[in-house]
């Protein structure tokens, strides 16, 4: 009896050592989430400027003076060309003649109108003759407000005859000369401001939703900038166009450069890089996730379904990824690692 127990000790001891074997063999498999095998666009679009304006005579004249070239900034001063102002200096100055005269007679009927009012009171001069003084003040009162309007007239005819320009913009075009009659309304030259450079593209709806989670990694990579050229600049998006081209479909984008770039002038190629989704539906895994026999690949879910896949080739971002079309694989399941328990 005792050799017995001691052999049914023992046969338990073995049951469940072979049930701890059991176990481990079955442990789970390792899993791997499917990714979406992406493909990279190059779109090229070149610089323009942040704002251009047309420079406007506002006045008739004969241009006296030239301040600004095509591609000379605007100084300080904010002058871009001056017409001749000899009749409106003149107009001026007979204008000032006028008022004197005015002022030296009002000041003589303000005299007048206080002494006659002390004779009327007195008895001794007629009411009649102190309206009259009185209606003369008024009159001449109204002549030198309207001489003083018509002062701030010319003054500001004067200071138009400056065909002015933003200050800091640069002198794009320029169609007058030193003598040149201009009219009023005339386009004489335009300027723009390159203070922050500009790069418009057109993007269809999926480029646009990649432009966006790339936002706050935005660059553009400078294509012919002399000794630049390769590098790369940081950029941000300025502004998107709401309205719809029939004709395109695409949605316009204007990128800001962030970061100064010499020289800064429109034409400067850029180009932008996006990762899109392939339009295969085809996902990236590792190649541990696939298996292979008599040139058939397949891949298992998590589930243990097994299905049959098809291998395009490494994935050209992630070199550590394999292209692979299976039916019904999508981003986001999880398949199983070949050689995991």
């Amino acid at each position: 009896m005792r050799f017995f127990r001691l052999t049914a000790s023992a046969a338990c001891l073995l049951i469940a050592a072979l049930e701890g074997v059991a176990a481990a063999d079955i442990s789970e498999p390792a899993l791997v989430t499917a990714v979406p095998a992406m493909r990279e666009i190059a779109l090229v679009g070149f610089t323009r400027a942040l704002a251009e304006a047309p420079l406007v005579a506002e006045t008739d004249g004969r241009v006296q003076a030239l301040f600004a070239d095509v591609g000379d900034r605007i100084d300080e001063s904010g002058r871009f060309a001056q017409l001749d102002t000899t009749f409106l200096e003149l107009d001026l100055e007979e204008v000032g003649v006028q008022e004197e005269r005015l002022r030296s007679q009002i000041e003589y009927d303000q005299r007048e109108v206080t002494r006659f009012r002390e004779l009327v009171r007195q008895n001794s001069a007629s009411a009649s003759q102190l309206d009259t003084l009185e209606q003369s003040l008024r009159d001449n009162s109204h002549a030198l407000r309207a001489l003083n309007v018509k002062r701030r007239m010319l003054e500001e005819r004067l200071a138009r005859a400056t065909i002015s320009a933003p200050v800091g913009w640069s002198v794009t075009a320029r169609s007058i000369e030193l003598g040149q009659w201009v009219r009023g309304g005339e386009t004489v030259g335009r300027a723009a401001d390159f203070s922050t450079l500009l790069v418009p593209f057109a993007l269809t709806p999926e480029q646009f939703a990649a432009l966006e989670q790339t936002r706050s990694d935005l660059a553009l990579e400078i294509l012919d900038v002399g000794n630049t050229a390769g590098d790369s600049t940081r950029a941000r998006i300025y502004r998107v166009n709401p309205g719809f081209d029939p004709e395109t479909r695409k949605i316009a984008v204007e990128l800001a450069l962030t970061e100064p770039l010499e020289p800064a002038r429109g034409g400067l190629r850029m180009r932008l890089r996006l990762s899109l989704p392939e339009v295969t539906g085809a996902v990236s895994l590792p190649p541990s996730a696939l298996d292979s026999s008599y040139e058939e690949s397949w891949v298992i879910r998590e589930s243990g379904e097994r299905i049959s896949a098809l291998t395009l080739g490494p994935d050209a971002l992630n070199p550590d990824l394999i292209r692979v079309k299976a039916t019904g694989l999508k981003p986001g399941d999880r398949v199983r690692v070949f050689g995991s328990r």
